[in-house]
């Protein structure tokens, strides 16, 4: 992403977040970035999709230092818990306006195709948290390790809140260690008691896995567009992923779509992406349900 967007993400977040998404003018915004309204328009159509890509971004990066965390770095399950806090912690404490916007729940107060972008990603960190720790305390926790990550994550976001709203300090190593350990808690007395899960991991799946309606898929393909643009170095390279992308989103919109045709772009932009593990995550989890196994 080059400097004169992130200035304008930045500047968008801080005032998004200090003050009101509605109040906040495209002048404000360029004014504080220190650019022109061209610059602005270069990179984005309206505030609306700057705010879109502003979630993108920072949903984005956790993943893809997530991603590196559990597949790079051979991390256990536990280690690799401690880690995703610790990465949370550190995205939220460079940019507190970030957690600003999410606290007053602009997500949620905009178009569906916001709403939906923050409902996905959400559900995907959940998911991510469920399967660590259901690997690291065994099947006999599976049934409650959705209850387990969402109690998790709520814990978190407190302590974001004392922090930002408080000043209270934060150490992002000894706040993840101490999460943990009352995780350890939590599932010992769930174990004991042998309580039954008031989540049901069937409702997280299909948010997670497979939007089921278009305006879903549009949002994630979206995504896999800034994806692309962003973290791709190589201009062939992103071309020839953007191309095929478009393609193969184009086939599956069809009323009578070749299923052939479909296999072999998705093979293609598999081939294309290589050993970006992160992008390929990404867009099987999109169209692994649109195509046939081969």
């Amino acid at each position: 992403m080059n400097d004169k967007k992130m200035q304008l993400i930045h500047a968008g977040m801080r005032l998004f977040g200090e003050k009101d998404y509605h109040t906040a003018s495209v002048q404000d915004i360029v004014s504080l970035a220190g650019v022109s309204k061209g610059a602005f328009y270069q990179h984005f159509q309206s505030k609306e999709e700057m705010l879109v890509s502003i979630y993108r971004h920072y949903f984005e990066r956790f993943h893809a230092e997530l991603h590196e965390a559990q597949f790079k770095l051979s991390r256990s399950p536990r280690e690799l818990l401690i880690i995703a806090i610790q990465l949370q912690c550190k995205l939220v404490f460079e940019d507190k306006a970030f957690l600003c916007m999410i606290m007053k729940g602009i997500a949620f107060s905009h178009t569906q195709a916001l709403s939906d972008l923050f409902l996905q990603e959400s559900a995907r960190s959940l998911k991510w948290y469920q399967d660590r720790i259901t690997e690291l305390y065994g099947p006999a926790l599976a049934p409650n390790a959705l209850d387990c990550a969402g109690m998790l994550n709520g814990l978190l976001k407190e302590y974001f809140f004392f922090a930002i709203f408080h000043n209270h300090p934060m150490d992002s190593a000894t706040l993840s260690i101490y999460l943990i350990e009352r995780l350890d808690d939590l599932v010992q007395g769930i174990l004991h008691r042998k309580t039954e899960p008031i989540l049901n991991p069937s409702y997280l799946h299909p948010a997670y896995a497979n939007p089921s309606d278009g305006h879903s898929l549009q949002t994630s393909i979206e995504r896999l567009r800034e994806w692309i643009t962003t973290r791709v170095d190589d201009p062939q390279c992103s071309r020839a992923l953007l191309q095929t992308l478009e393609a193969l989103a184009s086939e599956i919109g069809k009323e009578q779509a070749n299923g052939i045709i479909i296999q072999g772009m998705y093979n293609y932009f598999i081939t294309l992406a290589k050993e970006n593990k992160p992008l390929i995550e990404q867009f099987e989890q999109l169209f692994r349900s649109k195509v046939q196994p081969t």
